[in-house]
């Protein structure tokens, strides 16, 4: 009799575990599923030749800074991706050229409807922000970013 109990015991807290554990596997997908990233794509690595709105910059020095991230050298080949962001968070992205900031933007993913945006600089037109819905040139530079 006393093997009897303890097995429904055993049993008993089992069942008790098994949706703690699927609970807590739905949170981390939910988790993964309120982020964003933001594809960075390459830009000329030649100095610009017209005066951007941040004043003139070194294409070798030119580093975007995400909140309080490290800064990422700004590609000049692939884009490259920054992931794990807020979606509900306003994000702040600075550039900077020679260690000092040359522009900076304030977003937040609910703007733009999509947890992916794309981030260029050319130099003249200054920042652009956008996804692949609504600006073209994200969609057409942003494949290998997200596959």
């Amino acid at each position: 009799m006393t093997r009897m109990r303890s097995l429904t015991l055993l049993f008993g807290f089992a069942t008790l575990l098994l949706p703690v554990n699927s609970v807590a596997q739905a949170s981390s997908t939910d988790d993964a599923s309120r982020s964003g990233s933001i594809c960075v794509l390459p830009n000329s690595p030649k100095p610009p030749t017209q005066i951007s709105p941040g004043g003139m910059y070194n294409p070798d020095t030119l580093t975007v800074h995400l909140d309080n991230r490290d800064g990422v050298r700004w590609p000049h080949k692939t884009p490259v991706l920054i992931e794990s962001l807020g979606l509900e968070a306003k994000h702040l992205v600075v550039l900077t050229s020679d260690g000092k900031p040359i522009q900076s933007v304030r977003f937040k993913f609910s703007d733009y409807h999509d947890a992916k945006l794309c981030i260029y600089f050319d130099g003249y037109q200054g920042v652009q922000l956008g996804n692949r819905n609504d600006a073209l040139w994200c969609k057409a530079k942003s494949r290998t970013c997200w596959k």
